[in-house]
């Protein structure tokens, strides 16, 4: 028996190093097989790490369609509250759909409803300096795209203030504010951008001369307006003060206040005359120097006192 056990296996040696039969089989059965497990503590190789970030989650239970419904209801309610009419309408349609409970369908159907009648919408429009429309104009409203080009399709908005900027490739960008109010419905907001040529041709050929070499129209205006002033001082002051020697030698001090007060508003005339003369005079020189060098602005008040008048004047250099 020994002598065929020897002849066994190394009839399974020869087997096994010619790759016909594996060695698991060969000596499965002998007595010098391998053990199935070897005893002790699995090798580090074939045991997996444990991994804290490996461990199941569980998972939320789905909702169901009745508490998605009531969800969506409830959202339509907050979400139009607060001032936000598309949110709320996107809820509207989520909660009236058929899965829905019918009670809560009709009540988002007719809240769609109003909310459509009430969401304003606007409509975006981009023209050229020059003439024409322009369609590849990006549009941001408060920050977000809402348009990627002008189409003429309105676009619904919340009710408030809103911030837009229309940019386009080549001519720059435009900020406009406007309001969006409830009811609105294809409100047109349209800018114009500048013509890029007629920047460039105005760069190429430099500023233009700050002087015609002609004295401004108001220059004469205000010249004449001063010398009938100071004319109108000199006349009042002249006879108020004939007119106080005279009554001073008829009846002063006991002259009848009646005849005092035509005096008095004289030399009040001559003061206000005065005032006007000095600042129209002013504004005379000030609209010479100033359109001469091309200021674009010159403001002149005049402001009648009790005692006289005040007159001011205001360039922007």
């Amino acid at each position: 028996m020994e002598a065929l056990r020897k002849h066994c296996r190394s009839t399974c040696a020869l087997l096994i190093a010619a790759g016909l039969l594996p060695s698991s089989v060969a000596f499965a059965k002998g007595p010098a097989a391998a053990p199935v497990a070897a005893p002790g503590p699995a090798p580090a190789a074939t045991a997996p790490a444990a991994d804290p970030a490996a461990a199941p989650v569980a998972e939320a239970p789905a909702k169901s369609p009745g508490e998605l419904c009531s969800a969506a209801y409830e959202r339509t309610q907050t979400e139009k509250l607060a001032g936000h009419y598309v949110a709320a309408a996107a809820a509207a349609l989520e909660c009236s759909q058929l899965q829905c409970n019918s009670a809560i369908v009709q009540e988002c159907v007719r809240f769609y409803g109003a909310l459509e009648a009430e969401t304003p919408t606007l409509v975006f429009s981009a023209r050229k300096a020059e003439g024409g429309e322009l369609t590849d104009v990006r549009v941001e409203m408060d920050g977000k795209v809402v348009a990627e080009q002008i189409t003429g399709r309105p676009i619904s908005a919340d009710p408030g203030p809103h911030n837009f900027v229309f940019i386009h490739p080549k001519r720059g960008l435009l900020r406009l504010s406007e309001t969006a109010r409830v009811g609105d419905k294809a409100r047109v907001l349209e800018v114009t951008f500048a013509d890029p040529n007629a920047k460039m041709a105005a760069t190429d050929k430099g500023a233009a001369p700050a002087s015609s070499g002609g004295v401004p129209v108001m220059t004469y205006v205000l010249g004449g307006v001063g010398v009938v002033a100071l004319g109108g001082f000199a006349y009042f002051r002249i006879t108020g003060v004939n007119d106080y020697n005279a009554k001073n030698e008829e009846c002063s001090p006991n002259c009848n206040p009646d005849d005092v007060d035509p005096i008095r508003k004289k030399f009040t005339y001559s003061y206000v005359s005065l005032g006007v003369g000095i600042a129209s005079l002013a504004g005379a020189a000030a609209f010479y120097f100033v359109g001469r060098s091309g200021s674009p602005s010159v403001q002149a008040s005049i402001a009648p006192r009790s005692d006289g008048a005040m007159a001011g004047l205001k360039a922007t250099f």
